[in-house]
């Protein structure tokens, strides 16, 4: 245009310099947007960029309108974002740029921090890298990058070793390969920080006055993404950095006219700072308001003077930043509800110029609108109009009446913690709980020791205070007076005085562990009071008990509150394995119900208390446990299973499960591998869940993250279609009709001992075990059912159970001959429900579109030979190509025959040919092996579909038992393990089988005293030359592999042998993982998922090197330095000839028994 001036900007890519136009009163924020245009950099990290004085280098605000004396820029990242690799993840380009932008300074040695006497190794490293990098992006030969040098090595290094620095580039070169351009670029920049740990950050020469009447002190100041730091000059030579001011911690900051800063804090009295020039004012203060928006308040400019251009507009259009649709969404339900008319503008995260509009539909549902910007107008997608302002699009959207709809826009706020704090810690978007802001100042540091005189114990709390003869704890209501003029209701649960002898070491123990914990599904532990009793102080949950509140008010639960309590409980189990915390004591009544409205049923985790299992406990415990049930204290896969029960109970309305006169009766039901049947109207895909929690015991089992997520995916399309009276897709059988409009629940006081500890109290009340269904009304209500006498035989628990899935359907308990029918009645009507999901295309789909759920396919029924059918059930685990089933033999003829519990391997869904190869390669070599200590193969059913049938080990894989069972193992123990594993492997080297996959994981738990090889997926025979070259690339176990193996893929049985001993190292160490020292954990994955080839080849190279250096597994701690020196470590050497065969191993394991 005849206006446009242009100026230069020098960038640090290899263009060094752009020629962009300017238009007319544009501003430094307008040129720095072109630029970043131009460069392919996002409206997200633009805001981390900033223009300088090519020739002064002091930093322009965004605010300053370019005049014709600004000829020359320098384009640069000024603000550094948290992690380096967060900047990679939000954007690629901005991270390439930043790269350039630090290899340029090292070049040029304008790193402060960086010197040439402290860091001339490392520079030269950079330099060689930086040249192998250039090497691999632009193809460029060796000899050629060498010949260059200069280009690549830092100024400083040529010039103090002009002559002598040739050769060590050639060396170094010529010894790295492997590697490729972005793994080389990242650990370049890994080594720059290392280096540089406060690069960027910035230094001006300033007067302080910690007042305005004292001397001033002349000072440096140095600004960078945490903190404002200064060392005064006085006395020659300069003091230690002292910090001025946190970021976060500044309030505003104010300029006079005589180049003065006020900086304002949150704590302490201002700092008044005197600058030379206000050009110097002015970047030093653009430094603290834009480290400030992007760490603590992206919508806030510090100081009045130097605001942000398009901050100020989107002020104006109440538009909020490129936050993404995830946030917005969020703050839409958070703030609103997802009330019919509200709605958000944001900019694009991934363009310039184009804004969403994301909103809240007449029917509460969310949608979005994609906004252009073209010459100050404004044009909707698929809208017709072009409209002048961004406010005005929202008149697009009516109803069905044609009158305006969008009636709220939600404008930006200060308090918003969207991906846009780029340079904020990552853990800083937290939530905290609700009573965070009257404790947050007393418990800073963590719970506190509270003095008597704080607590007051109101005398009606004395009445009710919540007790039992069985248990040594009493809970009452009481106050805390924390602060003057602050008080909290709590809950006080202290220990009786009789128990103080026997208990107090459990109660601090319990108290210690739930101090640590921090979350909103958790009853919180406030402090400890140590007189006149001991007690905790605890987080009052007013509405009591779940199970109770269940029982009590049937008629103001509906089935979604059931799957929103469900969602609570699965974050709380989540935080509790994060934290490395078992709970050991999961049930109904553990779970208090925090807040019941009409949009929401939150409940919480209170803690274990101090209990003892009982014959009662028998549905909260795995199988596993049945035999040591304190084991469960220990056990995260009996949380998972007590989970899976506790559902249950929510979903059967606070049903009591009832005790058992003989408790060997459910024990052999549950052992058998039957489970509860699912409640009436429970919806199938929670029903699955909780079958996917009870498992089997062998590490099949749901893991705590999985199962938070599933249910909550279930919890937010359910919750949708509630709330707005729509369909839903979750469970198609369920929601053939749209919902009915529901009344605000009957929430009834609770009495006050309701919502305190729930360890005091039981109830002898059965209640119905039915569900409402998804579309349920307010007149649908249940009643009560009293079952006043114990269960006691196999035909009672059969009738009890008969009872339970048909809910209150008149029942005949004589018409139920059998344990075995109530539970083939039971699978029979799971088998439809899933049935009808499946087809529907609904949730049997896993993440990777298969139809692999773990009860998705319990519905095949195999003939293995004429007289035997198989029918499959739960998966139980799964291997390289196949799946893992648990299956049940049949025999048509053998009326007499008690049915087989056998395990099925079958082919993934998606298999490719050369996994079907391998499978019956598979097969082939278990039809040769016949060992007590290798899972015998009972069959092949060759139709519908390829399966092999084997044994079933009910203990499951020997890594997950060692984890569950470690407190129980002794040294003699785990040798007799590893004598049956070596006896296994010795018959597999007589049968020239190689295994290939020998590791604890494979190793499956027969009793207490036998385990047996399995999983023959990688198998081969080695025939007459006694080993085994790899003749395909794939994926493989590294971790577990001899040096030959990850290098040439040599097999053979000295490589079994190296394997053999990292499992002895997971036996010894109970069931960790092992990780090399010294050796990066993410540098090598070790497992068989690995599929991309230059992370597989970056790790094998890694773990390679460091064997071949001589690095080997550590003796575990727990394990004889006796054993580690004669059974693991003679298994490693590097030459595999010189490596035991496992008939040494045999008898070296002989002797040690023999020392045990």
């Amino acid at each position: 245009m005849e206006n446009d001036r242009w100026t230069i900007v020098y960038v640090a890519n290899e263009n060094k310099e752009l020629t962009v136009s300017l238009g007319h009163d544009q501003t430094i924020e307008d040129l720095c947007i072109k630029v970043c245009r131009q460069l392919g950099i996002g409206p997200v990290a633009r805001h981390l960029f900033a223009l300088r004085n090519h020739s002064t280098k002091l930093w322009y605000p965004v605010g300053h309108t370019l005049s014709s004396k600004d000829k020359k820029f320098d384009f640069r990242l000024r603000f550094k974002p948290s992690s380096i690799q967060r900047l990679k993840h939000i954007d690629g380009n901005a991270y390439n740029y930043y790269f350039q932008q630090a290899r340029a300074d090292v070049m040029e040695n304008k790193v402060p921090d960086i010197v040439y006497e402290k860091h001339k190794q490392e520079l030269i490293g950079l330099g060689v890298s930086d040249m192998y990098r250039v090497m691999l992006e632009k193809k460029i030969p060796r000899e050629t990058v060498e010949s260059e040098y200069r280009k690549y090595i830092p100024k400083e290094c040529i010039k103090r070793h002009a002559f002598f620095i040739k050769k060590p580039i050639h060396n170094a070169l010529r010894k790295i390969s492997g590697y490729d351009a972005n793994y080389v670029k990242e650990q370049y920049l890994k080594q720059f920080e290392s280096m540089a740990p406060n690069y960027p950050y910035e230094e001006y020469e300033a007067l302080m006055h910690r007042d305005l009447q004292n001397v001033p002190l002349k000072i440096t100041i140095r600004v960078n993404c945490e903190e404002v730091k200064y060392s005064s000059q006085s006395g020659g030579s300069p003091s230690p950095w002292t910090t001025l001011c946190l970021i976060e911690d500044l309030c505003f900051v104010s300029i006079r006219q005589d180049n003065t800063v006020e900086i304002s804090r949150k704590n302490g009295i201002p700092s008044y700072l005197k600058f030379s020039k206000s050009s110097q004012l002015t970047s030093f203060v653009s430094a603290l308001d834009g480290y400030y928006r992007l760490a603590v308040k992206w919508t806030f400019n510090l100081c009045g003077e130097l605001v942000a251009p398009s901050l100020e507009r989107l002020h104006r259009m109440k538009c909020h930043g490129p936050v993404g649709q995830e946030f917005s969404y969020s703050k839409l339900k958070e703030k609103r509800g997802d009330k019919a008319g509200a709605y958000i503008l944001r900019e694009s995260e991934t363009e310039y110029n184009v804004y969403y509009l994301d909103a809240c539909n007449k029917n509460g549902k969310l949608f979005s609108k994609r906004i252009e910007e073209n010459l100050s107008e404004f044009v909707i997608n698929n809208v017709e109009g072009v409209f002048s302002s961004l406010n005005q699009c929202a008149s697009a959207f009516h109803d069905s009446e044609g009158r305006p709809y969008l009636c709220e826009c939600l404008p930006p706020s200060e308090y918003d913690k969207s991906l846009l704090l780029l340079c904020a810690p990552e853990s800083s978007a937290s939530e905290v709980a609700a009573d965070e802001e009257i404790v947050s100042s007393v418990l800073e540091t963590g719970p506190r020791c509270v003095p008597r005189n704080q607590l007051e114990i109101p005398y009606k709390s004395f009445l009710n205070s919540v007790s039992s003869e069985t248990t040594p704890t009493t809970s009452r209501r009481a106050i805390w007076r924390l602060a003057k003029g602050k008080k909290l209701e709590i809950a006080l649960k202290l220990l009786k005085q009789e128990e103080e002898p026997s208990c107090t070491k459990e109660f601090l123990a319990l108290a210690g562990k739930w101090a640590q914990l921090r979350s909103d599904s958790l009853v919180r532990l406030y402090g400890l009071t140590v007189t006149p009793v001991i007690g905790m102080l605890l987080e009052l949950v007013r509405k009591g008990p779940l199970d109770e509140y269940l029982r009590s008010c049937p008629q103001s639960i509906k089935t979604v509150d059931m799957v929103e309590a469900t969602a609570c409980l699965a974050t709380a189990l989540w935080h509790l394995e994060e934290n490395g915390v078992v709970h050991g004591n999961i049930r109904c009544n553990k779970l208090l119900v925090h807040a019941h409205t009409l949009n929401s049923f939150v409940v919480k985790l209170s803690d274990p208390g101090i209990f003892v299992y009982k014959d009662t406990d028998i549905h909260w415990l795995p199988p596993e446990a049945y035999n040591d049930p304190d084991s469960a204290r220990h056990s995260f896969q009996a949380d998972v299973w007590s989970v899976g029960t506790t559902i249950w109970q929510i979903f059967a309305r606070g049903a009591t499960l009832q005790e058992f006169k003989d408790a060997s009766v459910m024990k052999r039901y549950y052992e058998s591998g039957k489970r509860l049947p699912n409640p009436i109207d429970c919806p199938t895909e929670v029903y699955r869940l909780m079958r996917e929690c009870w498992g089997e015991g062998n590490g099949s089992r749901k893991q705590p993250q999985a199962i938070m997520r599933d249910i909550n995916q279930i919890l937010y399309q359910v919750y949708n279609s509630r709330r707005s009276h729509s369909y839903a897709t979750a469970f198609p059988k369920q929601f053939s009709s749209e919902l009915k409009k529901q009344d605000n629940p009957e929430n009834s006081d609770s009495s006050d001992s309701r919502s305190l500890n729930s360890e005091s109290r039981s109830s002898s009340l059965m209640t119905e075990n039915t569900s409402l269904q998804w579309n349920d009304t307010d007149e649908s209500t249940h009643g009560e059912v009293t079952v006043d006498n114990c269960v006691g035989s196999t035909e009672e628990l059969s009738a009890y159970l008969g009872w339970l899935s048909n809910g209150t359907r008149d029942t005949d308990c004589n018409d139920v001959s059998d344990i075995e029918r109530i539970e083939h009645s039971t699978q029979l009507r799971l088998s439809h429900d899933l049935d009808e999901i499946n087809e529907s295309g609904g949730a049997g789909e896993d993440s990777a579109g298969n139809h692999n759920g773990s009860l998705g396919q319990m519905r095949g029924i195999y003939e293995l030979d004429i007289d035997c059918n198989v029918i499959l059930q739960g998966r139980i685990g799964q291997g390289f190509y196949g799946e893992v089933y648990r299956g049940t033999l049949e025999r048509e003829n053998g009326k007499d025959c008690e049915p087989q519990q056998v395990a099925v391997k079958k082919l993934k869904t998606k298999a490719l040919e050369a996994d079907i190869r391998d499978f019956e390669r598979e097969i082939a070599i278990m039809k040769t092996l016949k060992h007590p200590n290798v899972v015998e193969i009972l069959g092949v059913i060759s139709e519908p579909e390829v399966c092999l049938v084997m044994e079933y080990v009910k203990h499951g894989s020997l890594q997950s038992y060692l984890t569950i069972h470690k407190q129980e193992l002794s040294h003699k123990r785990l040798l007799g393990f590893a004598l049956d594993i070596a006896t296994g492997m010795d018959y597999l080297g007589s049968m020239n089988i190689v295994h290939r996959d020998l590791a604890a994981r494979n190793i499956l738990v027969a009793d207490e005293t036998k385990v047996k090889i399995s999983d023959f997926g990688l198998a081969q025979v080695t025939g007459q030359n006694e080993y085994y070259i790899l003749q395909t690339d794939r994926g493989l176990p590294i971790k577990w592999y001899a040096p030959e193996s990850i290098s040439y893929g040599k097999f053979s049985t000295r490589s079994d042998v190296w394997s053999f001993g990292v499992t002895m190292y997971e036996t010894f160490a109970f069931g960790e993982e092992p990780q090399l020292p010294g050796l990066d954990s993410t540098a090598c994955k070790g497992n068989r998922m690995q599929t991309n080839e230059e992370e597989i080849k970056k790790g094998n190279t890694e773990l390679l090197a460091a064997l071949e250096r001589g690095t080997r597994l550590p003796c575990p701690l727990t394990c004889p330095q006796a054993i580690y020196v004669k059974l693991m470590y003679p298994c490693w050497h590097l030459e595999s000839h010189q490596r035991p065969d496992f008939a040494t191993l045999c008898r070296d394991i002989r002797e040690l028994l023999a020392q045990y």
